[in-house]
Protein backbone atom coordinates (compact mmCIF):
# COMPACT_ATOMS: atom_id res chain seq x y z
CA UNK A 1 0.00 0.00 0.00
CA UNK A 2 1.27 3.45 -0.99
CA UNK A 3 0.61 6.76 0.76
CA UNK A 4 0.55 9.90 -1.39
CA UNK A 5 0.71 13.19 0.49
CA UNK A 6 -0.74 16.12 -1.47
CA UNK A 7 1.00 19.17 -0.02
CA UNK A 8 1.69 22.77 -0.97
CA UNK A 9 4.17 25.58 -0.55
CA UNK A 10 1.51 28.07 0.63
CA UNK A 11 -2.14 27.88 1.63
CA UNK A 12 -5.05 27.80 -0.82
CA UNK A 13 -2.89 26.47 -3.64
CA UNK A 14 -5.33 23.82 -4.87
CA UNK A 15 -4.81 20.75 -2.67
CA UNK A 16 -8.52 19.95 -2.51
CA UNK A 17 -8.80 20.26 -6.28
CA UNK A 18 -5.93 17.85 -6.82
CA UNK A 19 -7.22 15.35 -4.23
CA UNK A 20 -10.64 15.36 -5.90
CA UNK A 21 -9.12 14.90 -9.33
CA UNK A 22 -6.69 12.15 -8.35
CA UNK A 23 -9.32 10.29 -6.32
CA UNK A 24 -11.80 10.34 -9.19
CA UNK A 25 -9.19 9.14 -11.67
CA UNK A 26 -7.98 6.36 -9.34
CA UNK A 27 -11.52 5.02 -9.08
CA UNK A 28 -12.00 5.28 -12.84
CA UNK A 29 -8.78 3.33 -13.42
CA UNK A 30 -9.82 0.55 -11.05
CA UNK A 31 -7.62 1.31 -8.05
CA UNK A 32 -8.84 0.95 -4.49
CA UNK A 33 -7.98 4.05 -2.52
CA UNK A 34 -8.77 5.85 0.68
CA UNK A 35 -8.50 9.46 1.77
CA UNK A 36 -7.63 11.23 4.98
CA UNK A 37 -6.59 14.66 6.18
CA UNK A 38 -4.42 14.06 9.26
CA UNK A 39 -4.69 17.59 10.67
CA UNK A 40 -7.63 19.91 10.03
CA UNK A 41 -7.90 23.67 10.56
CA UNK A 42 -11.10 24.69 8.74
CA UNK A 43 -13.45 23.95 11.61
CA UNK A 44 -16.91 22.60 10.88
CA UNK A 45 -19.38 21.35 13.50
CA UNK A 46 -21.65 18.47 12.55
CA UNK A 47 -23.84 17.64 15.53
CA UNK A 48 -21.46 17.02 18.43
CA UNK A 49 -18.49 16.43 16.15
CA UNK A 50 -15.97 19.13 15.29
CA UNK A 51 -14.19 18.24 12.07
CA UNK A 52 -12.57 19.85 9.01
CA UNK A 53 -14.69 21.45 6.28
CA UNK A 54 -12.33 20.47 3.46
CA UNK A 55 -12.25 16.84 4.59
CA UNK A 56 -16.05 16.73 4.68
CA UNK A 57 -16.30 18.21 1.17
CA UNK A 58 -13.89 15.64 -0.28
CA UNK A 59 -15.45 12.72 1.62
CA UNK A 60 -18.87 13.59 0.22
CA UNK A 61 -17.69 14.35 -3.33
CA UNK A 62 -15.77 11.08 -3.60
CA UNK A 63 -18.52 9.04 -1.83
CA UNK A 64 -16.03 7.44 0.55
CA UNK A 65 -18.51 6.50 3.31
CA UNK A 66 -15.90 6.48 6.06
CA UNK A 67 -16.26 7.98 9.56
CA UNK A 68 -15.16 11.60 9.75
CA UNK A 69 -13.31 10.90 13.01
CA UNK A 70 -10.92 8.71 11.01
CA UNK A 71 -10.77 10.89 7.89
CA UNK A 72 -9.65 13.86 10.00
CA UNK A 73 -8.32 12.48 13.31
CA UNK A 74 -6.77 15.73 14.62
CA UNK A 75 -8.63 19.06 14.45
CA UNK A 76 -6.91 22.23 15.64
CA UNK A 77 -9.47 23.79 17.95
CA UNK A 78 -8.84 26.64 20.40
CA UNK A 79 -8.81 24.14 23.26
CA UNK A 80 -6.16 22.04 21.53
CA UNK A 81 -4.00 25.12 20.97
CA UNK A 82 -4.17 26.00 24.68
CA UNK A 83 -3.33 22.41 25.64
CA UNK A 84 -0.31 22.51 23.33
CA UNK A 85 0.96 25.74 24.87
CA UNK A 86 0.61 24.14 28.31
CA UNK A 87 2.45 21.00 27.14
CA UNK A 88 -0.61 18.88 27.82
CA UNK A 89 -0.86 17.18 24.41
CA UNK A 90 -0.79 13.40 24.32
CA UNK A 91 -1.65 10.69 21.82
CA UNK A 92 -2.12 12.74 18.63
CA UNK A 93 0.51 10.84 16.66
CA UNK A 94 -1.12 7.55 17.60
CA UNK A 95 -4.56 8.88 16.54
CA UNK A 96 -3.21 9.70 13.08
CA UNK A 97 -1.43 6.36 12.79
CA UNK A 98 -4.50 4.34 13.83
CA UNK A 99 -6.76 6.27 11.46
CA UNK A 100 -4.31 5.69 8.62
CA UNK A 101 -4.15 1.98 9.33
CA UNK A 102 -7.93 1.69 9.46
CA UNK A 103 -8.57 3.62 6.25
CA UNK A 104 -5.74 1.98 4.28
CA UNK A 105 -6.80 -1.60 4.91
CA UNK A 106 -7.40 -3.33 1.58
CA UNK A 107 -6.38 -0.23 -0.42
CA UNK A 108 -3.87 0.21 -3.20
CA UNK A 109 -3.22 3.81 -2.21
CA UNK A 110 -3.98 6.28 0.56
CA UNK A 111 -4.53 9.85 -0.58
CA UNK A 112 -3.45 12.31 2.11
CA UNK A 113 -4.75 15.87 2.14
CA UNK A 114 -1.84 17.97 3.32
CA UNK A 115 -1.17 21.13 5.29
CA UNK A 116 -0.45 24.59 3.92
CA UNK A 117 3.34 24.28 4.22
CA UNK A 118 6.06 21.97 5.49
CA UNK A 119 6.20 23.40 9.00
CA UNK A 120 2.50 23.61 9.86
CA UNK A 121 1.63 21.60 12.95
CA UNK A 122 5.09 21.88 14.49
CA UNK A 123 3.68 23.33 17.72
CA UNK A 124 1.86 20.00 18.17
CA UNK A 125 5.08 18.09 17.41
CA UNK A 126 3.31 17.14 14.18
CA UNK A 127 5.02 19.22 11.52
CA UNK A 128 4.22 18.32 7.94
CA UNK A 129 7.70 16.88 7.49
CA UNK A 130 7.32 14.73 10.58
CA UNK A 131 3.90 13.44 9.50
CA UNK A 132 5.21 12.61 6.03
CA UNK A 133 8.44 10.93 7.11
CA UNK A 134 7.84 9.43 10.52
CA UNK A 135 4.13 8.66 10.71
CA UNK A 136 2.85 7.98 7.19
CA UNK A 137 6.06 7.16 5.29
CA UNK A 138 4.51 8.93 2.32
CA UNK A 139 5.51 10.04 -1.12
CA UNK A 140 4.69 13.66 -1.90
CA UNK A 141 3.14 15.67 -4.71
CA UNK A 142 3.54 19.39 -4.15
CA UNK A 143 1.06 21.99 -5.41
CA UNK A 144 2.50 25.41 -6.19
CA UNK A 145 0.28 28.39 -6.96
CA UNK A 146 2.61 29.81 -9.58
CA UNK A 147 2.52 33.61 -9.61
CA UNK A 148 6.15 34.53 -10.33
CA UNK A 149 9.64 33.10 -10.44
CA UNK A 150 10.03 33.37 -6.66
CA UNK A 151 7.79 30.30 -6.49
CA UNK A 152 10.70 28.26 -7.83
CA UNK A 153 12.61 29.01 -4.62
CA UNK A 154 9.74 27.50 -2.61
CA UNK A 155 9.82 24.36 -4.74
CA UNK A 156 13.59 23.99 -4.41
CA UNK A 157 13.36 24.52 -0.65
CA UNK A 158 10.70 21.82 -0.38
CA UNK A 159 12.82 19.43 -2.44
CA UNK A 160 15.79 20.06 -0.15
CA UNK A 161 13.61 19.10 2.82
CA UNK A 162 11.77 16.17 1.23
CA UNK A 163 14.44 14.66 -1.00
CA UNK A 164 13.37 11.63 -3.02
CA UNK A 165 9.98 11.57 -1.34
CA UNK A 166 8.99 14.46 -3.60
CA UNK A 167 7.88 12.71 -6.77
CA UNK A 168 6.75 15.84 -8.58
CA UNK A 169 5.12 19.25 -8.50
CA UNK A 170 1.96 20.66 -10.02
CA UNK A 171 1.94 24.32 -11.02
CA UNK A 172 -1.56 25.68 -10.47
CA UNK A 173 -3.50 28.83 -11.37
CA UNK A 174 -1.00 29.75 -14.04
CA UNK A 175 -1.88 32.78 -16.13
CA UNK A 176 -2.41 31.62 -19.75
CA UNK A 177 0.17 34.07 -21.07
CA UNK A 178 2.81 32.52 -18.75
CA UNK A 179 2.35 28.89 -19.75
CA UNK A 180 4.71 28.97 -22.75
CA UNK A 181 7.43 30.66 -20.68
CA UNK A 182 7.05 28.06 -17.92
CA UNK A 183 7.29 25.19 -20.39
CA UNK A 184 10.41 26.65 -22.03
CA UNK A 185 12.23 27.92 -18.96
CA UNK A 186 10.89 26.69 -15.65
CA UNK A 187 10.11 23.05 -16.45
CA UNK A 188 13.57 22.26 -17.94
CA UNK A 189 15.24 24.02 -15.01
CA UNK A 190 13.32 22.00 -12.42
CA UNK A 191 13.89 18.75 -14.30
CA UNK A 192 17.63 19.52 -14.35
CA UNK A 193 17.40 19.83 -10.56
CA UNK A 194 15.70 16.43 -10.38
CA UNK A 195 12.12 17.67 -9.95
CA UNK A 196 9.41 16.50 -12.35
CA UNK A 197 6.56 18.84 -13.24
CA UNK A 198 3.48 16.60 -13.32
CA UNK A 199 1.10 19.25 -14.60
CA UNK A 200 0.54 22.91 -15.41
CA UNK A 201 -3.04 23.91 -14.61
CA UNK A 202 -4.17 27.27 -16.02
CA UNK A 203 -6.05 29.88 -14.04
CA UNK A 204 -9.75 29.02 -14.17
CA UNK A 205 -12.58 31.51 -13.87
CA UNK A 206 -15.06 29.20 -12.17
CA UNK A 207 -12.71 28.06 -9.40
CA UNK A 208 -12.04 31.68 -8.49
CA UNK A 209 -15.66 32.60 -7.88
CA UNK A 210 -17.99 32.50 -4.89
CA UNK A 211 -21.77 32.31 -4.78
CA UNK A 212 -23.79 35.27 -3.57
CA UNK A 213 -25.15 33.03 -0.82
CA UNK A 214 -21.69 32.09 0.46
CA UNK A 215 -20.64 35.73 0.38
CA UNK A 216 -23.67 36.80 2.38
CA UNK A 217 -23.15 34.07 4.96
CA UNK A 218 -19.50 34.91 5.52
CA UNK A 219 -20.30 38.62 5.85
CA UNK A 220 -23.27 37.85 8.12
CA UNK A 221 -25.45 39.97 5.84
CA UNK A 222 -29.21 40.43 5.78
CA UNK A 223 -30.67 39.72 2.34
CA UNK A 224 -33.17 42.38 1.26
CA UNK A 225 -34.14 41.05 -2.17
CA UNK A 226 -33.08 38.66 -4.91
CA UNK A 227 -33.25 35.43 -2.87
CA UNK A 228 -33.84 33.49 -6.09
CA UNK A 229 -30.41 34.57 -7.39
CA UNK A 230 -28.23 33.60 -4.42
CA UNK A 231 -26.51 30.81 -6.36
CA UNK A 232 -25.16 33.28 -8.93
CA UNK A 233 -21.36 33.34 -9.10
CA UNK A 234 -19.36 36.41 -8.11
CA UNK A 235 -15.99 36.76 -9.81
CA UNK A 236 -14.64 39.89 -8.10
CA UNK A 237 -15.69 42.90 -6.06
CA UNK A 238 -15.65 46.66 -6.54
CA UNK A 239 -15.76 49.46 -4.01
CA UNK A 240 -18.21 52.29 -4.55
CA UNK A 241 -16.67 55.26 -2.77
CA UNK A 242 -16.20 57.81 -5.54
CA UNK A 243 -18.25 60.16 -7.71
CA UNK A 244 -21.02 58.57 -9.73
CA UNK A 245 -19.33 59.32 -13.08
CA UNK A 246 -16.11 57.66 -11.98
CA UNK A 247 -18.09 54.80 -10.48
CA UNK A 248 -19.83 54.02 -13.77
CA UNK A 249 -16.54 53.87 -15.63
CA UNK A 250 -14.99 51.76 -12.88
CA UNK A 251 -17.94 49.36 -12.62
CA UNK A 252 -18.03 48.76 -16.39
CA UNK A 253 -14.50 47.37 -16.26
CA UNK A 254 -15.56 44.35 -14.20
CA UNK A 255 -18.15 41.69 -14.93
CA UNK A 256 -20.00 39.44 -12.51
CA UNK A 257 -18.97 41.52 -9.52
CA UNK A 258 -20.18 42.36 -6.04
CA UNK A 259 -20.34 46.08 -5.30
CA UNK A 260 -19.57 47.27 -1.77
CA UNK A 261 -20.81 50.74 -0.96
CA UNK A 262 -22.25 52.79 1.84
CA UNK A 263 -25.93 52.38 2.50
CA UNK A 264 -26.21 56.15 2.19
CA UNK A 265 -24.96 56.24 -1.43
CA UNK A 266 -28.06 55.78 -3.64
CA UNK A 267 -26.19 57.28 -6.62
CA UNK A 268 -23.54 54.54 -6.44
CA UNK A 269 -26.19 51.87 -5.92
CA UNK A 270 -28.00 52.96 -9.10
CA UNK A 271 -24.70 53.05 -11.02
CA UNK A 272 -23.99 49.48 -9.91
CA UNK A 273 -27.41 48.38 -11.17
CA UNK A 274 -26.59 49.76 -14.62
CA UNK A 275 -23.58 47.45 -15.01
CA UNK A 276 -22.83 43.72 -14.72
CA UNK A 277 -23.42 43.34 -10.98
CA UNK A 278 -24.27 40.09 -9.21
CA UNK A 279 -25.05 41.64 -5.82
CA UNK A 280 -24.79 44.90 -3.86
CA UNK A 281 -23.46 44.97 -0.31
CA UNK A 282 -24.61 47.99 1.71
CA UNK A 283 -22.48 48.89 4.71
CA UNK A 284 -23.15 50.69 7.97
CA UNK A 285 -26.45 48.88 8.55
CA UNK A 286 -28.12 51.48 6.32
CA UNK A 287 -31.00 50.40 4.08
CA UNK A 288 -31.70 51.54 0.47
CA UNK A 289 -34.70 53.60 -0.47
CA UNK A 290 -37.77 51.93 -1.98
CA UNK A 291 -36.93 53.06 -5.53
CA UNK A 292 -33.54 51.38 -5.55
CA UNK A 293 -34.85 48.27 -3.86
CA UNK A 294 -37.60 47.97 -6.48
CA UNK A 295 -35.08 48.40 -9.29
CA UNK A 296 -32.83 45.71 -7.80
CA UNK A 297 -35.78 43.34 -7.51
CA UNK A 298 -36.76 44.03 -11.10
CA UNK A 299 -33.23 43.24 -12.31
CA UNK A 300 -32.84 40.19 -10.02
CA UNK A 301 -29.81 41.67 -8.27
CA UNK A 302 -29.62 40.64 -4.59
CA UNK A 303 -29.08 43.50 -2.16
CA UNK A 304 -27.76 42.85 1.32
CA UNK A 305 -26.99 44.92 4.38
CA UNK A 306 -24.04 44.43 6.76
CA UNK A 307 -23.31 46.12 10.07
CA UNK A 308 -19.64 46.68 9.21
CA UNK A 309 -18.36 49.96 7.85
CA UNK A 310 -17.14 49.98 4.26
CA UNK A 311 -13.45 49.51 5.10
CA UNK A 312 -14.14 46.49 7.31
CA UNK A 313 -16.47 44.94 4.72
CA UNK A 314 -13.82 45.43 2.02
CA UNK A 315 -11.14 43.80 4.17
CA UNK A 316 -13.37 40.82 4.89
CA UNK A 317 -14.33 40.42 1.23
CA UNK A 318 -10.72 40.71 0.13
CA UNK A 319 -9.85 37.94 2.56
CA UNK A 320 -12.63 35.76 1.16
CA UNK A 321 -11.34 36.04 -2.41
CA UNK A 322 -7.81 35.24 -1.24
CA UNK A 323 -8.85 31.92 0.26
CA UNK A 324 -11.61 30.46 -1.87
CA UNK A 325 -12.39 26.78 -1.34
CA UNK A 326 -13.77 24.14 -3.67
CA UNK A 327 -17.22 23.44 -2.20
CA UNK A 328 -19.87 24.26 -4.78
CA UNK A 329 -20.89 21.30 -6.98
CA UNK A 330 -19.99 23.27 -10.09
CA UNK A 331 -16.52 23.91 -8.70
CA UNK A 332 -16.05 20.28 -7.71
CA UNK A 333 -16.91 19.07 -11.21
CA UNK A 334 -14.63 21.68 -12.77
CA UNK A 335 -11.75 20.77 -10.42
CA UNK A 336 -12.01 17.11 -11.37
CA UNK A 337 -12.13 18.03 -15.05
CA UNK A 338 -9.02 20.24 -14.84
CA UNK A 339 -6.92 17.68 -12.99
CA UNK A 340 -7.93 14.95 -15.40
CA UNK A 341 -7.02 17.17 -18.34
CA UNK A 342 -3.71 18.63 -17.17
CA UNK A 343 -2.13 16.13 -14.76
CA UNK A 344 0.20 13.56 -16.35
CA UNK A 345 -1.29 10.44 -14.78
CA UNK A 346 0.97 7.92 -16.58
CA UNK A 347 4.04 9.54 -15.03
CA UNK A 348 2.31 9.87 -11.65
CA UNK A 349 1.33 6.19 -11.66
CA UNK A 350 4.85 5.16 -12.68
CA UNK A 351 6.42 7.17 -9.86
CA UNK A 352 3.94 5.68 -7.40
CA UNK A 353 4.59 2.16 -8.64
CA UNK A 354 0.97 1.64 -9.62
CA UNK A 355 1.80 0.51 -13.15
Amino acid sequence: MISLYVGSTVGYSGKSMVCLGIGTRLAKDGFRYGYMKPIGRALLRIGDLVTDEEAVTIEKALSLNEPLEAICPVVITHDLVIQAYQNEIHGLEEKILQAHRRLSEGRDLMLIGGARNLSEGAFLDLSTLYVIKKILNAKVVLINQYSNDICVDCILGAYEALGERLIGVILNQVAPERIDYIKRRVVPFLMHKGIDVLGIIPHDYLLNTITVRELSQILDAKILCGEECLEELVESFSIGAMSVNKALKYFRQKKNKAVITGGDRPDIQLAALETSTKCIILTGNLYPNDLILAKAEEQNVPMMVVRDDTLTAVEKTEGIFNRLRVKDKRKINRAIELVDQYLDFPILYKKLGLR
